[in-house]
């Protein structure tokens, strides 16, 4: 088999084998955005570690996070080049997690986003980028955070 033909059938079984969730499938621990955008976040907490349940996308400020989640928002981006981050969190402990402005894989900004259980948070972070990936996600450090 050719590199190219292997290529193709690697292609081909991701997108068939990747179009709908299995029983027993463990959910992204990653979630991109793009502006406008937003997405509520199970989080369960075990061990010391963060894990991320199914996510629910949706129009940036329709969500409310339930007990155990957090919705993360971005919007669109102002003259300065810049968007904010909007966090809500309703979890057991805060959660801290990374933002990564991406165009393509290009990586064009980051912000580490500290958790806050007492009010809702925002975040600045470049709006060049074509989406924000959202990944590595931990119990919060507090004052550490920064």
């Amino acid at each position: 088999m050719s590199t190219v033909s292997g290529a193709a059938c690697i292609v081909v079984a991701l997108v068939a084998g990747g179009a709908q969730a299995r029983p027993g499938d463990v959910p992204p621990q990653t979630w991109d955005l793009k502006a406008g955008q937003e997405v509520t976040l199970p989080i369960s907490i075990a061990d010391g570690h963060v894990a991320l349940g199914p996510a629910r996308p949706s129009k940036l400020g329709t969500a409310r996070p339930g007990p155990g989640e957090i919705t993360v928002g971005l919007t669109p981006g102002d003259k300065t080049l810049h968007a904010q981050i909007l966090v809500v969190e309703k979890t057991e402990a805060p959660i801290d997690f990374v933002a990564t402005g991406l165009n393509g894989s290009v990586k064009i900004d980051e912000a580490v986003v500290c958790g806050d259980l007492s009010a809702p948070t925002s975040t600045r972070i470049g709006s060049v980028p074509w989406r924000v990936k959202l990944n590595q996600f931990e119990i919060g450090k507090g004052a550490a955070c920064k």
